[in-house]
């Protein structure tokens, strides 16, 4: 049996999409955003249901929150009021600790009501299960009829057929209209974009930094070693307003609900609630038996929560204090983590302060290398290259004091105020 007495969770969300209502006397398209002082990327297109479709941005061009909005079908002959719409935050923000507390506090401060969450995913990360099973290995016994899963039993697989076998990178449960579906996957394999030789979504893999899964978020690995980060995930949707239903055991006569409401995704804390829950019914396993009833089959156990759980938090990563062994790494290398730590900051002067930084490298040639990340050797290199630079037109003093700051708690991350 595995210890997990040390295990921090990384769950999250994401995908957090709710249905509300905009003022009536107060439409709320793009040129109202725009007036009010929102950076607004309108799309010319809509989609199958709203005509419109527009994406709020922060001051340095990130992505914050979409909006689809004015019904394709609405008025007496229609099926949508005129004021309906979904508004959804975009990938990026759902990784930030106070994800739903935002869309909670935007949707509250311009009015919206009639909130309801139309579709949130939870996720959990992690390498291997609680009882120490690998999960392309447990997937493989799955669909060599080891084990049967309770509920949801369409299945959808994807893989490759190799000279050594059969390798499962992804499974899926349930049917797209059902109101919770479940997938497994190998979420390193997704993030991994051939094209560019590079993996996406830094935000995913600052996650997974932090919670210990891997000590190097450029090439998601651990030792030197390239770690294969699997995902379960639950995607919630529901069509009626705060509960989603839930099938107990697959008998239909026993109808069970969950709340479904933007409280109930507030903090990793209750992230992980709903994560166990949903896993206990959408995520059980029975140890197949010839001739014996599925029900009195023995648990295939593969996750154990208890009261005492922890769960990862953004905070100073423990990789600051050196938990990286202290092999050299490339002076690029230090480049990249600046290029990553921009993509996840909203602060402008974060944004000039990074591209000064990387420029005033780039121009040096450096043939020395660095110690492990964020190692005292580089932060003597980044605070003499600040004091070069402090008193340059394109920093200011205080700018390069807080970049001095943000690197060295790098997963510190501020929302935009609601002005």
């Amino acid at each position: 049996m595995a210890d997990n007495s040390s295990i921090k969770r990384c769950v999250n969300l994401d995908w957090l999409e709710v249905h509300a209502r905009e003022p009536i006397n107060k439409p709320h398209n793009a040129e109202y955003f725009r007036q009010i002082g929102w950076f607004v990327r309108e799309r010319e297109y809509g989609t199958r249901v709203y005509r419109e479709m527009f994406t709020l941005e922060s001051e340095d061009g990130h992505d914050l929150i979409e909006i689809r909005r004015n019904p394709a079908s609405q008025g007496l002959s229609g099926i949508h009021d005129a004021n309906e719409c979904h508004i959804r935050l975009v990938n990026r923000v759902c990784y930030y600790d106070n994800a739903a507390d935002y869309l909670d506090q935007f949707l509250a401060f311009y009015g919206y009501y009639d909130v309801r969450v139309s579709r949130a995913d939870v996720c959990l990360d992690f390498v291997t299960f609680d009882e120490g099973d690998e999960p392309n290995k447990f997937l493989l016994r799955y669909l060599k009829n080891r084990y049967s899963k309770i509920n949801q039993g369409r299945i959808y697989s994807h893989g490759a057929d190799t000279w050594g076998g059969r390798e499962w990178n992804s499974v899926s449960w349930g049917s797209p209209q059902s109101p919770i579906s479940t997938k497994m996957y190998n979420k390193t394999m997704e993030l991994y974009d051939i094209k560019t030789a590079s993996f996406k979504k830094p935000w995913i893999r600052q996650a997974w930094v932090i919670a210990g899964l891997i000590d190097d978020w450029v090439n998601v690995t651990k030792g030197g070693q390239l770690v294969n980060v699997w995902r379960v995930e639950f995607s919630i949707k529901s069509s009626v307003k705060n509960w989603v239903k839930i099938d107990i055991d697959g008998d239909t006569k026993q109808p069970q609900s969950i709340q479904n409401k933007l409280d109930c995704y507030k903090g990793r804390d209750r992230l992980l609630v709903i994560f166990a829950s949903l896993a206990q019914h959408y995520f059980h396993f029975k140890k197949f038996k010839p001739d014996v009833r599925k029900d009195l089959c023995p648990d295939k156990v593969l996750f154990r929560f208890s009261a005492d759980e922890q769960i990862y938090k953004v905070g100073r990563p423990d990789y600051a204090a050196g938990s990286v062994d202290n092999k050299l790494l490339q002076f690029t290398h230090l480049i990249e983590k600046l290029r990553v730590y921009k993509e996840t900051h909203f602060d402008k002067s974060i944004h000039a302060a990074c591209d000064t930084l990387i420029e005033s490298m780039s121009e040096e040639d450096f043939s020395s290398q660095l110690a492990a990340p964020w190692s005292e050797d580089e932060r003597k290199l980044m605070r003499h290259i600040l004091k070069l630079r402090a008193e340059s037109d394109e920093m200011t003093t205080e700018a390069a004091m807080n970049l001095v700051r943000n690197l060295l708690n790098i997963t510190d991350r501020t929302l935009p105020k609601f002005t």
